[in-house]
């Protein structure tokens, strides 16, 4: 059957396929609905969902010009979309979340009517099975931000693209169109693939197609005209390498492996299928059509101008990016599944959706680390010790983004009287921090964290309040509860690895220099002396990349009496691998207050070394560079067990840590 006829045939229908191709179909949108709405009204904002909802203002204009053209990387679709929502509905998170969870859904649907266009019922069917249960698709899925809606409005692009190629109606030229234009609008990935698709259709369409298939490109792009301006200036900013590294050599397998939920069952299982489907492509090439190389393309150029972006200009590429083009590889992968029979089709689906539904709830733990916000914990445990301490007693210390934590505390109408709170982030340094805890001396301190927060904060605290009563890991973040004394159980989640204290024989993997001058104090407590000295004390350790403890903070601690007069003494920590310096930074005596006994901090973690095979050595050392007057007493190294569950959504879980009560 010749090609255009073959889609034609699908594309009649508004639900086209045979009976049981469209119950099995149904079946597999039911559950990419339950998985997708399960709990959907407690489950919290993200990051970037909160960054968004911080970003509406009253009226459109200012949204657009602060919220936007200001701020914002993404085109100004969805940010004039959710302002327009939340001015009907509100802003709970069901709400919010309702119409992406349901532009995923219906996206789904369009992406079966364009797969069994060109491919077959079976090449379909399976590859709907995987987008309705992966994680991949799920968490973006529920995500109130331009991944659900690109993935909406570029589905739109092929499906009526592919009925316009088909029969040439109006309606469908038209419906391309506004998938065209709503795509350029939600995510500038959205607009490559848009218009990777709008180049296919000008090959594919008939002559006698032509001219109007151009005008409608020409209206589209001139209805985007007013958001160049906008573009211009965010490809003026490079890229995102402030906080996103440029992909390594493991890049593209981790993405694989991220896809099959690093569980090795569920790869056994796709692998068998894709071998299955890549032995019978041969015989199906020839019904396939334009398709065979259409497909590939859609589904692979993005990925190749994403990488080589990010390689060569500035670093663009994540993962979420890949969704809108991710469901072309699939059809073009298992196209050779045409010609499988009703039975083999429904068990190679069912197969497939138990594994993967079992390894999203099982092995990825989508479900729990998923359904937290380190936000929200934050504010609800500091609300919680508050009320039970008294803020006479009790320090909360925020390490997190204000907009976010301001978010939660207006949705729970808590002001600075009803939770007082020190934001660390940006406004204070260490010593600074110092001085609060010792000035305020409180019997309990909430410390929440996010990314970007200070690796030293939590031992800075515990250097004041040595007992952690409460630990939560979260997803980019963490909640602790320390106090002055036990209460209850006691979260032991560090261990001391490597100690030198003064007129101590045993060196181990620290030494002090022969020389150096120890003097006594009043109490008979012995103090190395640093005067006019730049170094004396330094230890060696070997990192393991072991990936259990590869991510495990090393926290140096440095007791040392100040002088009344600012000195410049610095603990510094070196990671080094095969005589190269990977990693230099430390921590500053200068801005602490003189006269009185503090504890420095410096930390480091193995994983900051992007060379995951390298062997790393940690070198950290007292360098006195002022040769001031200081004096120190002791030198030690912990490990602090990390955070398992820091980047949970886009790698291995080994442990859920300390998960909340």
């Amino acid at each position: 059957m010749e090609w255009r006829r073959h889609i034609a045939r699908y594309g009649e229908a508004s639900f086209p396929g045979e009976g049981w191709v469209r119950w099995t179909f149904l079946a597999v949108l039911l559950l990419a609905a339950i998985l997708r709405f399960w709990d959907l009204a407690d489950l919290p904002f993200t990051h970037d969902e909160l960054s968004a909802l911080v970003r509406i203002f009253p009226t459109l204009r200012e949204t657009i010009q602060r919220g936007v053209i200001e701020l914002d990387t993404h085109p100004p679709g969805v940010q004039f979309f959710e302002w327009a929502w939340t001015s009907l509905f509100g802003m709970s998170s069901l709400a919010v979340k309702l119409p992406f969870v349901l532009f995923s859904l219906v996206a789904l649907f369009l992406l079966f009517r364009s797969a069994l266009a060109w491919t077959s019922a079976p090449t379909a069917l399976f590859s709907l099975t995987l987008l309705a249960t992966l994680q991949f698709s799920v968490m973006y899925g529920q995500i109130a931000r331009p991944y659900a809606a690109g993935l909406f409005t570029t589905a739109l692009v092929a499906d009526q693209l592919t009925r316009f190629i088909a029969f040439g109606r109006h309606k469908q030229l038209i419906g391309t169109g506004i998938g065209l234009l709503l795509s350029a609008y939600t995510h500038h990935f959205a607009l490559m693939l848009a218009a990777i698709m709008a180049v296919t259709g000008l090959v594919l369409v008939e002559q006698r197609q032509r001219n109007r298939y151009m005008l409608m490109c020409a209206a589209v792009a001139l209805l985007y005209l007013p958001n160049v301006p906008i573009v211009l200036k965010q490809l003026g900013w490079g890229g995102l390498a402030g906080w996103l590294a440029a992909p390594d050599k493991y890049w593209l397998v981790d993405h694989v492996r991220w896809l099959l939920h690093y569980s090795g069952a569920l790869a056994i299982v796709v692998c068998c299928v894709l071998v299955f489907a890549l032995l019978r492509r041969p015989g199906s090439a020839a019904h396939q059509g334009p398709a065979r190389w259409f497909m590939p393309a859609w589904g692979l150029l993005p990925l190749v101008v994403g990488y080589a972006y990010s390689i060569w200009r500035a670093p663009v590429l994540q993962y979420s990016m890949l969704l809108f083009s991710f469901p072309y590889v699939l059809f073009a992968l298992f196209t050779g599944l045409r010609g499988l029979g009703r039975g083999g089709t429904i068990a190679i689906c069912a197969i497939t959706a138990t594994f993967t539904t079992s390894s999203l709830i099982f092995q990825r733990h989508h479900y729990t680390v998923f359904y937290t916000s380190r936000y929200e914990a934050m504010v609800n445990t500091a609300r919680d010790v508050v009320s039970k301490n008294g803020p006479g007693k009790t320090l909360v210390l925020f390490d997190a983004p204000e907009p976010q934590v301001r978010f939660y505390l207006d949705r729970l109408g808590l002001g600075a009287a009803e939770l007082p709170y020190v934001q660390l982030r940006k406004t204070i340094d260490p010593g600074a921090l110092d001085s609060i805890l010792v000035a305020r001396s409180p019997q309990y301190v909430v410390l929440g964290l996010s990314n970007g927060a200070a690796s030293e904060h939590v031992a800075r605290v515990q250097a004041h309040l040595p007992y952690l009563l409460e630990r939560q890991d979260h997803v980019e973040g963490q909640v602790l509860v320390f106090g002055k004394e036990p209460q209850g159980h006691v979260v032991e989640d560090r261990e001391l690895i490597a100690e030198l204290v003064t007129g101590d024989s045993s060196q181990g993997p620290c030494t002090s220099h022969a020389d150096l001058p120890i003097e006594i104090d009043g109490t008979g407590v012995g103090w190395w002396s640093f005067a006019g000295r730049e170094f004396g004390v330094a230890c060696e350790l070997p990192l393991s990349n072991d990936p259990l403890v590869a991510k495990d903070l090393i926290e140096v601690e440095a007791i040392l009496a100040v002088p009344s007069a600012r000195t410049e003494l610095s603990l510094i920590t070196e990671l080094l691998a095969d005589g190269k310096n990977l990693h230099y930074g430390g921590s500053e005596l200068n801005s602490y207050v003189g006269g009185r006994t503090v504890t420095l901090i410096a930390a480091v973690s193995r994983s900051w070394v992007f060379d995951r095979t390298a062997d790393v050595l940690l070198k950290t050392y007292i360098y006195n560079h002022g040769k001031g007057n200081v004096r120190a007493r002791r030198f030690a190294v912990h490990r602090r067990s990390a955070n398992p569950v820091q980047n949970a959504m886009l790698a291995p879980i080994i442990s859920l840590g300390y998960q909340p009560e």
